[in-house]
């Protein structure tokens, strides 16, 4: 009898399979899109890759990102997949295109552009979502995609759907309350992998309300919630509005009532050092690890990628958690630069400045630097902090900092950008040791302007192992823990059964660059922040290779993950 042939073998890497068990030397035999073998695999294949030499391990899983967009003109998911991820998780923070009224799509593209920083005109032309269900938009990427997409279900589509534009307004009724259910309902007989909301005061829609979940009373979201105990499945994303502080009290109530009601792994985002609340994120994980502790299935997350910002003052959002600011850039041309150029608005955006209380970024003059200016006379100040234009002009720094942006109809673009901190360091390090936080925070396809989080998953692996993570156990992370968590069962290790997704990666050359780059590659020739990477050998979805050393090769052969 003839040896079996398989449809591919990846020959003598070094396997670590996601489970966090020892790396071996073994093949990795793939059959039908399914991984079939994993040791010494005695048999022919359609093809072979030597990968002698190279780390083999399963593709990796972004919990939290908004392709939801992107996906309708890049297969790829740039640059997620270019730092090996396979598998993502859309619509989080309870942003989604649908379930919309046809005459509500236009409001939620813009919602979108204004809190995500996306381009309105990107998303305008690109976008051939019209309206419908959740089952709708997942049958309109079905066979588009190259990496595997899981889909959540977000709160302002199904509030905005039920209520209307009162949805930005006010709480809901108990029988809107009960039409929303029903809507989430529908979305997860149709594939649903999650449900996500939001109630961060930072989130501030383009018509300056704040976004529609930001009204939604305790008992809404935990109703809401209680659907997922219908399906015994799938997970909840949630950002409480105290997660850049700590949780305080009434939103730990709601945390764990959410969590109790779903009987679901409830993610809430990414733990941050913040020079107002220094120790607010280890308040909030001692909380999670205490749920955990106590039956409940909590998720922080980590962010092992760079802390930065870039913007310009034409889409940010990065500083909507002052009245000043947020009040002015959310009003039309030309009533907003008017406004700017205003002394006593001025005034007012100093004394909100030197107030930290409210604000989850601070103002560093100078680290705060020009990087891109639009007008040839202003290139004297590229690289320039703002402290050193104000210098120079003889001006104060606000004024210097505004008067160049007007000056270039606010598309100045600056850099922020803290300097290292031992402090933060030794914070993320405790984060990422802890076993109940997830590796993500990339943020993917989203706030394409402001910064570019998709590194994440390289950075784990150079700059964390093996110091605070062992090599298998930073694989695990980025694989088999996000796919348990998030309730993707066939994804996320190496062994027979499981979807090949699989990486070829040359741990010698594994690396990616300090600063993001800056391209003008989407549609209506807007522009977005990514991070290169290299090492990269082989990205593989489905048993099919999607990236070959870094250049797509045409393919689509993601999966919709229709939970």
């Amino acid at each position: 009898m003839s040896a079996p042939t398989f449809d591919l073998i990846v020959r003598g890497g070094t396997v670590v399979d996601g489970t966090g068990a020892p790396a071996r030397t073994a093949d990795v035999a793939v059959n039908g899109g399914r991984i079939a073998a994993v040791g010494a695999v005695d048999a022919g294949a359609d093809r072979t890759l030597d990968a002698d030499g190279l780390l083999v391990t399963p593709g990796f899983v972004d919990v939290h990102t908004h392709y939801d967009a992107q996906l309708h003109w890049d297969p790829t998911a740039s640059p997620a997949s270019w730092h090996g991820v396979t598998t993502l998780l859309t619509g989080n923070c309870g942003f989604t295109f649908a379930p919309a009224k046809p005459e509500d799509v236009p409001w939620l593209l813009q919602m979108l552009s204004r809190v995500e920083g996306m381009s309105p005109d990107a998303l305008s032309q690109a976008v051939t979502f019209r309206g419908g269900s959740l089952g709708d938009f997942l049958d309109g990427l079905e066979g588009r995609v190259g990496v595997n997409v899981g889909a959540n279900v977000g709160h302002c589509a199904v509030r905005r759907h039920v209520m209307g534009d009162d949805a930005s307004e006010r709480t809901a009724t108990v029988d809107e309350i009960s039409a929303m259910r029903q809507l989430v309902r529908e979305a997860f007989e149709q594939g649903a992998i999650g449900f996500t909301s939001s109630q961060l005061e930072l989130h501030v829609a383009h018509d300056g309300r704040g976004v529609p979940s930001n009204y939604a009373a305790p008992e809404e979201l935990i109703a809401l919630a209680s659907v997922l105990a219908e399906f015994g499945r799938g997970s909840i994303e949630f950002i409480p509005r105290t997660f850049l502080t700590g949780y305080d009290d009434d939103d730990r109530d709601l945390i764990l009532s959410m969590a109790r009601a779903s009987g679901r792994p409830l993610h809430l985002n990414n733990l941050t050092v913040m020079p107002h609340a220094p120790d607010g994120w280890s308040r909030s994980l001692e909380f999670a690890e205490q749920a955990h502790a106590d039956g409940i299935e909590l998720h922080p997350m980590f962010a092992s990628n760079r802390q930065g910002a870039h913007f310009s003052l034409d889409s940010t959002f990065l500083f909507d958690e002052m009245p000043s600011f947020r009040d002015t850039l959310t009003l039309p041309s030309p009533a907003r630069e008017e406004r700017l150029r205003d002394p006593a608005l001025r005034e007012q955006m100093r004394v909100e400045i030197a107030d930290p209380r409210g604000r989850s970024f601070v103002f560093a003059w100078q680290v705060l630097k020009v990087e891109h200016v639009t007008k040839p006379e202003n290139e004297q100040w590229l690289d320039k902090s703002v402290s050193e234009i104000a210098e120079a002009t003889g001006a104060d720094p606000l004024d210097a900092f505004l008067d160049l942006s007007l000056d270039e109809g606010l598309a100045t673009q600056f850099v922020m950008a803290g300097p290292p901190s031992r402090k933060r360091q030794e914070a993320v390090a405790r984060m990422i040791r802890s076993p109940i936080m997830m590796a993500g925070s990339s943020d993917g396809g989203a706030h394409l302007l402001s910064f570019c989080g998709a590194d994440y998953t390289t950075r784990l692996l150079t700059e964390w192992v093996p110091d605070v993570l062992t090599l298998e156990e930073a694989v695990a992370r980025l694989t088999s823990v996000s796919a348990h968590a998030t309730g993707i069962a066939d994804r996320g290790t190496l062994a027979e059964g499981m979807a090949a997704d699989i990486l070829l990666i040359d741990r010698e050359r594994l690396s990616t660059p300090d600063a993001p780059r800056y391209v003008r590659d989407f549609p209506a020739d807007s522009g977005r922040y990514v991070v290169d990477a290299d090492g990269y050998r082989q990205v593989i979805v489905n048993g099919e290779t999607l990236l070959d050393d870094g250049a797509w090769t045409g393919a689509a052969p993601g999966h919709i993950l229709r939970g």
